[in-house]
């Protein structure tokens, strides 16, 4: 009768553990989708598909775990959702949703028109070709929360010309660029 006893209190306390560990819940099916579709998808910085897409999540090793999920698409700014687990106790299953969605905003493009004297010189932005003066540029709006936008012209026989333009300090949510409508280099030799 004791070993029966001591038996059923194994049973009762591994049966305790296993529950508080989440044991059964340490895999997640879970889909991902974004508003456009076609958006890469990241988690936890390593590419698991495109949008949208079926995910099968297994439990990382440790306790309080974070989950961070990506979304990134050319000409739209990035979309970023982490989960954690908040309790030692809670597992992939507790803390990732069945079905995670971006909302995925377009990047804004801005257009400078820019001449030099004299004509013809090559203007690069950030160390890229972006064309020969004159001529309109289109520039999108940057993924970082700040950007300096470093503008050169040369032309041979030529000194080269540098001119930096600062995005405004970010606002909580959104950047703030105030880009002129016009640029113009005047290049001496």
């Amino acid at each position: 009768m004791k070993n029966v006893l001591n038996r059923c209190v194994t049973i009762i306390l591994v049966l305790v553990f296993l529950l508080l560990s989440g044991c059964g819940k340490t895999i997640r099916e879970s889909r991902v989708t974004s508003d456009p579709s076609g958006a890469v998808v990241f988690l936890n910085d390593k590419i698991v598909g495109e949008t949208p897409c079926d995910l099968t999540l297994h439990q990382r090793q440790g306790d309080y775990n974070i989950y961070t999920f990506r979304a990134v698409k050319d000409d739209y700014m990035p979309g970023r959702k982490a989960y954690k687990e908040e309790l030692y106790h809670q597992t992939v299953g507790d803390v990732i949703p069945e079905s995670v969605h971006f909302d995925l905003r377009k990047r804004e493009t801005y257009q400078i028109y820019i001449t030099s004297n004299p004509t013809e010189a090559v203007i690069q932005l950030d160390g890229e070709v972006i064309g020969e003066t004159p001529f309109n540029a289109l520039i999108q709006e940057p993924i970082e929360d700040y950007h300096l936008f470093i503008f050169v012209a040369t032309k041979e026989g030529f000194g080269q010309v540098r001119k930096e333009l600062r995005e405004f300090a970010p606002r909580k949510t959104e950047i703030v660029i105030d880009l002129p409508e016009t640029m113009h280099f005047d290049l001496e030799n």
